[in-house]
């Protein structure tokens, strides 16, 4: 498997596209089927954890559909580590962990 720029890929990243798009797609589901599946958890940590949860759900689906920004800064903005780690922090402040 290549990319558009016509580098090799490591054979994981095709299990690690398939799961960030399948965590960034059901939760952007849920939340748009069912918004009040939110309607439990305190309005502050709803608005302090949302926007940073969502964030990340945005860097991870560019990267499960395959998408390789080429400006560097938007690439290291949308990083598929960093988004994964924003889509976790923002989990965890609205549970409270």
């Amino acid at each position: 498997m290549k990319t558009a720029h016509g580098k090799a890929t490591p054979l994981w990243r095709g299990w690690a596209r398939g799961l960030s798009l399948a965590s960034a797609g059901s939760v952007s589901l849920l939340l748009l089927v069912y918004p009040y599946v939110l309607s439990g958890i305190p309005g502050w940590r709803v608005h302090t954890g949302l926007p940073v949860m969502m964030f990340g759900a945005a860097g991870l689906f560019m990267f499960g559909l395959g998408f390789s920004p080429r400006s560097r800064l938007v690439r290291g903005l949308f990083h598929p580590g960093l988004a994964g780690l924003l889509f976790a922090v923002g989990v965890l402040v609205m549970v409270g962990g």
